[in-house]
């Protein structure tokens, strides 16, 4: 089967670039590996890093079934919610539009949302050749374009941007051939924008591949937390991500850290990004504070080895209150219990399953992370219904063959209809 990958905005399979594949990175090179010819259309953006690779539209061979197609936008930016970003977006579908038409056709299309235009174009082109395509909900765009504005303002650009896109959105929700999210509230998401549900619209976790690193790769990376002093006799909460304001709510783990008066409880941030000089600096004189920055997948793996707790440190913006985000499955699958700053679904999920809690403030995080490590029965319970969740509903071995089977099967409905 032959199928296209469209999904910008994640590392990329290249030697000497940095990053941890994520959700359309594991589709294509998994689906590769199973002998499906693939072809991911991404950017020679770098939306992480906030730089190009290229100045030019690049083809590159990762492996004999998967292709990369690296379209170019001159407008690269700085800031995730941005006008820039939006002519970015644009330049993209364009892009697409071009290059799309001198390759292969597929049998289906896979689609990652946002951006609006990439899959704009991807409906379009899927209608014109009769290919089926799945949009995958990831982030509510154009929904959170207004979160930037005051209060005050929100409801005129709110008004301006449904003027501009909503015609664009409500067209491919209504067209797409199924419609996946990674959350219930994604496929609410759809519906708003006028899509009647159909049996084939699901929900898809962000799950995690728990393969063990090397043997050589993962003693080197206790060896770096030993260095740092980290042991399994302490109690290690852990922050894996984005080191952003914006997004993470920094001010209450540095409160709770500052409270802290347990000397065996030790908080790791670990990851980089615009706020990560400011974090290490107002953590400078907190001993049971460390900031490591970005690790790779083995040190993140051997770290979780030894943590405790995991956090979900985010702000309750409409972006973020219902999400699962990556590090949620990557907690669970080592039997962390994860304490959630945000109201919405990890919440919900948490307490049903009893495999971790909400917090509130710097006390409430502090009074769950001393209640449940000194209670020895509570604290092995919630490790054991997280590592039962996790290989249920988030190990990406099972999450995402079922998945593949589901794409196969709709490639095969369409081929046979046409």
């Amino acid at each position: 089967m032959n199928i296209w990958i469209v999904c910008e905005g994640e590392p990329l399979p290249i030697n000497g670039l940095n990053g941890r594949l994520m959700r359309g990175g594991m589709f294509a090179t998994q689906l590769a590996l199973l002998d499906y010819r693939v072809t991911w259309w991404s950017s020679t953006f770098l939306h992480y890093e906030k730089k190009y690779i290229s100045d030019e539209l690049q083809t590159i061979l990762v492996n004999p079934t998967l292709k990369l197609k690296l379209l170019h936008s001159p407008n690269g930016y700085n800031k995730n919610i941005s006008f820039k970003r939006i002519r970015y977006s644009k330049d993209l579908g364009r892009e697409f539009r071009k290059q799309s038409r001198k390759e292969d056709r597929p049998d289906i299309i896979y689609c990652s949302w946002p951006l609006i235009d990439f899959a704009y174009e991807a409906i379009k082109f899927g209608h014109e050749f009769n290919i089926p395509v799945v949009i995958d909900i990831r982030d509510f765009w154009p929904d959170i374009f207004i979160q930037p504005f005051p209060k005050r303002l929100q409801p005129i650009v709110k008004l301006g941007i449904s003027c501009f896109l909503r015609r664009k959105v409500s067209y491919v929700m209504k067209s797409a051939t199924s419609v996946v999210g990674v959350i219930p509230k994604a496929l609410d998401f759809a519906k708003s924008y006028g899509r009647v549900l159909q049996e084939q619209d699901h929900v898809v976790h962000l799950a995690y591949d728990n393969t063990p690193v090397l043997t050589e790769e993962s003693s080197a990376a206790n060896f770096l937390w030993e260095n740092y002093g980290l042991q399994k006799n302490k109690c290690i909460v852990s922050y894996i991500g984005s080191i952003s304001n914006r997004i993470g709510d920094f001010d209450t783990l540095i409160e709770a850290a500052k409270k802290c008066e347990d000397p065996s409880v030790i908080f790791v941030f670990c990851g980089t990004g615009n706020y990560f000089a400011e974090l290490t600096e107002r953590c400078k004189d907190l001993k049971n504070v460390i900031i490591p920055g970005y690790r790779n997948r083995a040190e993140i793996q051997a770290l979780l080895k030894l943590s405790t707790f995991g956090l979900l440190a985010y702000r309750n913006t409409d972006d973020f209150i219902d999400s699962l985000p990556n590090k949620f499955g990557e907690y669970l699958s080592q039997g962390l219990i994860i304490l959630t700053s945000l109201r919405g679904a990890s919440r919900q999920i948490l307490e049903k399953e009893n495999c971790g809690t909400y917090y509130q403030d710097a006390s409430s995080l502090l009074e769950c992370i001393t209640r449940i490590h000194y209670s020895t029965l509570e604290k092995e319970q919630m490790t054991q219904n997280a590592l039962n969740l996790f290989h249920r509903e988030f190990d990406a071995s099972q999450v995402y063959s079922d998945f593949y089977k589901f794409l196969e099967a709709t490639a095969y409905v369409a081929k046979n209809k046409g």
